[in-house]
Parts: structure tokens; sequence; C-alpha cells
């Protein structure tokens, strides 16, 4: 049985993929007023190694889960009152680009920044 199918494509930098996880965490940041910090979480993952990030999380008898899958490797974060609220901070965690990002990325963080977007982002 085919419960779901994502076609990944060719990324230049780190994307979620938009599903209803993601949704649901974007809904979160929002209700707590945390969209900036989301925003910049995930600025600092867009801004780094290449590749598309799948968001799943929920609910079992044992407690919260909260899976972030990249190709064939996959980090876990655990211990909040919600699913969305397990991935908001994990996402806070990864966007630090530390040993969770290393580990889900499987090596060196790469940045895919360059000068020219930063003087275009940001200017006038």
């Amino acid at each position: 049985m085919n419960i779901s199918t994502s076609q990944n494509q060719p990324a230049f930098s780190a994307k979620f993929i938009n599903n209803k996880a993601f949704q649901e965490v974007v809904k979160y940041a929002k209700d707590t007023k945390q969209l900036q910090e989301l925003d910049t979480a995930l600025n600092k993952i867009n801004n780094s190694n290449a590749g598309d990030i799948l968001l799943i999380h929920g609910t079992v008898p044992g407690g919260v889960y909260s899976n972030f899958n990249m190709g064939k490797r996959a980090v876990q974060n655990l211990g909040a009152e919600t699913p969305e609220k397990a991935s908001f901070n994990a996402i806070m965690e990864l966007g630090e680009l530390g040993r969770k990002f290393r580990k889900l990325v499987g090596g060196e963080v790469k940045s895919n920044l360059k000068a020219d977007d930063v003087i275009k982002k940001y200017s006038v």
C-alpha cells in the first residue's frame, strides 16, 4: 500500500517539504508569537546544505515524536507537550547548524550564501 509519495526535486538549499506537519509548526509559531524566530532559523537552514527535509510528527502511546528526514538520514526530537512544539523546538536547534544539523545532512555544514545575495536582500 502506497501511503504517500513525494517527488524530490534537485535543491540548491535545504528546504522543508510543505506538508501538514510543517504547516502545523508555522501555525504554532504564529499562535505563540514566535514567527520571527522560526523565520530566522529557517533562513539559516535554507542558506546551508542542499536537500529536502521531510518533517513528520505526531502522538503515540509513549508520547510525542518529531522526526526530520533528509535522504536516508534522520534525526528525532522528543520531550514536548505537543507535536507542533516538539517540531518547533527541533527547528530552532537545527537552525543553530550544530551537531543535530550535521547529523541530518551527513557531514559538514556548507553555506550557500553569497555576498551578492546579502546585498540584494537587505539593501534598496
